[in-house]
């Protein structure tokens, strides 16, 4: 395992890990009322939902909370050192080469999209209140190349121009339902069924890959186009704020410190060695990396 993948794996170790311990205990042999509300995108019983994001099934937590925001960036070598080999988009998917082309986004000022931010450390249960995410394809792309999750919402998937889009959760053996056809007709739901990491494809055009995080707790966040983040409801205390960057396994982390009522404004810088990133993604007895075909 090289350095990268190790700090990749650490950060979503922690990622995947809900920020209380989890007790454990036998199978409830009925339905229980829940201890706090979770979010209600999976069919069947929420149960499963609520002794994953709470497992120490505490009341919502109700007091002064904090903020973080901020803006990540990039610093080292630009997207543009590393241009993705072996990518077959077609002449009317034009568009989607800016998404996919390079190994990363970033804006004029270095911003980063498509970071992965969370904060954990605090105490008490803080509950995801949407049960769904919509992820809009258009132009050949999903628009982002980082999906978060908390467990129990799904992912709506709709269609903003006169393509169909036939999505397929790698890593989940529950299927999307419908397609989401043109001009957002019809909507595709997919219900990832743990917390975890997956690859979301298009079936029409494999070029088309997201990582998806489903993780155990609320507070996170996906930055955008330009680079910023924001995550609310945070209760005060030592907390660590940590980004990712699947697609290049950049990691940062800074713990801080919060109080009821702050409004903390963090900015982090993600490194990127086009040479070390190129030598740690060409598989073993090939000549160049390929990103054809999603990771698995």
């Amino acid at each position: 395992m090289n350095f990268r993948t190790a700090l990749w794996a650490t950060f979503l170790l922690a990622a995947l890990t809900s920020c209380k311990q989890e007790t454990s205990g036998p199978a409830p042999s009925s339905k229980p009322a829940l201890p706090a509300p979770v979010a209600s995108g999976l069919p069947g019983d929420l149960s499963r939902v609520s002794t994953v994001v709470n497992p120490n099934k505490e009341k919502v937590y109700d007091g002064p909370t904090a903020t973080v925001r901020g803006v990540i960036r990039a610093s080292g070598d630009a997207a543009s050192a590393a241009p993705v080999q072996g990518l077959e988009i077609p002449p009317e998917c034009g568009k989607a080469r800016d998404v996919y082309g390079y190994p990363f986004q970033e804006g004029p000022a270095r911003e980063l999209a498509d970071v992965l931010v969370t904060v954990t450390g605090y105490q008490g249960y803080v509950a995801e209140t949407k049960p769904a995410v919509t992820l809009e394809g258009k132009d050949c792309s999903w628009g982002a190349r980082t999906i978060a999750l908390t467990y129990g919402q799904r992912i709506d998937v709709v269609s903003k121009d006169k393509n169909s889009y036939v999505p397929d959760l790698l890593g989940s053996k529950m299927k999307a339902q419908l397609v989401a056809t043109p001009f957002g007709k019809g909507t595709a739901n997919l219900y990832p069924p743990a917390a975890g990491r997956y690859i979301l494809i298009d079936n029409l055009r494999l070029f088309m890959a997201a990582e998806v995080l489903v993780l155990k707790y609320a507070t996170h966040d996906v930055t955008g186009a330009d680079g910023r983040f924001e995550i609310v409801g945070i209760p005060p205390g030592k907390v660590t704020v940590s980004a990712l960057l699947p697609s290049t396994g950049a990691v940062a982390q800074k713990e801080i410190e919060l109080k009821g009522g702050d409004n903390t404004e963090l900015d982090l810088t993600l490194a990127f060695d086009a040479k070390k990133y190129q030598v740690e993604l060409k598989p073993a007895g090939s000549a160049s990396p390929s990103a054809s075909s999603p990771p698995r």
